[in-house]
C-alpha cells in the first residue's frame, strides 16, 4: 500500500497567518495528505488538536524579554527569519525517520517564513507559499 503523501506546514506565528494555513491544512487532509503543522513554542500551547494532524514545535528565536519589547512584531519577524531554518530542517530529518510517519513530500510556510523555502531547496523538496493576505493588501508590495 502506498504510503499518502506528507505536508510540512509552516505558518509565521501570529493568527492572520495561522487561520488560513490551518484552513488549508485541512483541505489537504480531507483530501488525503498526511500533515505536519509546525507551531512555535511559544504558540503551541494554545493549540486544540485536530483530528488526524501531527503537531510539532520549533522556537520562534525570540527570548522571553523581547516578548513584551515595543517593536514585538518586527523582532520576531527577524528572529523567524534568522533562527528558524535549523529547528526546521531538523524537524523534517527527524520527521523522515520514524517508521509510522510518511516520508515528507513538500514544504508549505506562509510569505513571513521564507527561510522555509531554503531548507525545502536544501532538501529537495517541493514547496509552495502560502499568502493568507487579501487581494488588496498585495497593492502595499509593489
Amino acid at each position: 500500500m502506498a504510503r499518502p503523501p506528507h505536508a510540512v506546514v509552516v505558518p509565521y506565528p501570529g493568527s492572520g497567518n495561522i487561520n488560513p494555513a490551518l484552513q488549508l491544512a485541512k483541505l489537504l487532509h480531507h483530501h488525503g495528505v498526511y500533515i505536519t503543522f509546525v507551531n512555535t513554542e511559544h504558540n503551541h500551547r494554545r493549540v486544540q488538536a485536530t483530528e488526524g494532524f501531527r503537531f510539532e514545535a520549533i522556537p520562534d528565536g525570540l527570548v522571553e524579554a523581547d516578548r513584551d519589547a515595543g517593536d514585538y512584531d518586527i523582532g520576531l519577524s527577524a528572529a523567524t527569519s534568522h533562527r528558524c531554518a535549523e529547528p526546521l530542517r531538523d524537524l523534517v530529518r527527524r520527521l523522515n525517520g520514524m517508521a509510522d510517519v510518511p516520508l515528507v513530500t513538500c514544504l508549505l510556510p506562509t510569505a513571513l517564513m521564507s527561510f522555509a523555502l531554503d531548507v525545502a531547496r536544501e532538501l529537495g523538496l517541493p514547496s509552495m507559499v502560502l499568502w493568507g493576505g487579501s487581494a488588496a493588501s498585495l497593492v502595499g508590495h509593489t
